[in-house]
């Protein structure tokens, strides 16, 4: 979504859970088939979203605590973080990835 503070525009992205939470079944999932693409098109989705505030269904993911801190300290915007969001979804995606290999192999 677009936020505006005074003059500025904001695009800002607040993630679900990307995350193959354990006993997913990612492969022969006759409940869900198609559950391994549907992940492959929210990494396509998400690495395509323009960010600049990074934000998260817990807190986590977007290191609330931390970025909460620098705020009260009084640091300006810490909560622009495209390149923590980059990195966030590179590895909710390879986590993923990994996953998917090792059900395709038989190794769950």
């Amino acid at each position: 979504m677009k936020v505006r503070e005074g003059d500025n525009f904001y695009d800002v992205v607040i993630i679900g859970s990307p995350n193959v939470n354990e006993g997913y079944k990612l492969v022969g999932n006759s409940a869900y088939p198609e559950i391994a693409s549907d992940y492959e098109r929210t990494f396509r989705v998400l690495k395509s979203l323009p960010v600049d505030i990074f934000l998260g269904a817990h807190g986590s993911y977007f290191d609330l605590e931390k970025k909460y801190a620098r705020l009260k300290e009084g640091a300006v915007a810490p909560f622009i973080d495209p390149v923590g969001y980059k990195e966030y979804v590179a590895e909710r995606e390879d986590a993923f990835r990994r996953e998917l290999a090792k059900q395709r192999h038989g190794t769950e």
